[in-house]
């Protein structure tokens, strides 16, 4: 009984500074304002920032690319026979496929027919 009085009558001297302790505790580690929960959203916003960063250059090579299609009309014809496979109507297109080869390159095999 004497160990319990003892444990008693510490927690009953310090009750303001283990209340306090516990409420730190409990609001750094538990909630949406928590210490963990902040640091995962710092972790997203840093992987946010990589992508916003990575979508900015793209953005600039886009506009440059663009800029440069709408001032020279041989760059979009040329873009639009190669990946669109239009034709002028005097005009007969032959289309190779290279898909063999390909399934052969990622196969290892090297054959080339």
């Amino acid at each position: 009984m004497g160990k319990i009085n003892n444990i008693w009558s510490y927690l009953a001297r310090h009750k303001y500074l283990i209340t306090i302790v516990l409420g730190v505790l409990l609001i750094g580690l538990v909630g949406e304002n928590s210490l963990l929960h902040y640091m995962q959203l710092q972790v997203r916003l840093s992987e946010v920032r990589e992508e916003l960063s990575e979508y900015q250059q793209q953005y600039e090579r886009d506009s440059i690319r663009l800029r440069a299609l709408q001032s020279n009309h041989k760059g979009v014809v040329r873009i639009a026979r190669e990946k669109y496979f239009m034709k002028h109507p005097d005009e007969d297109v032959f289309v190779l496929s290279n898909e063999e080869h390909k399934q052969l390159t990622e196969n290892g095999d090297e054959r080339v027919e």
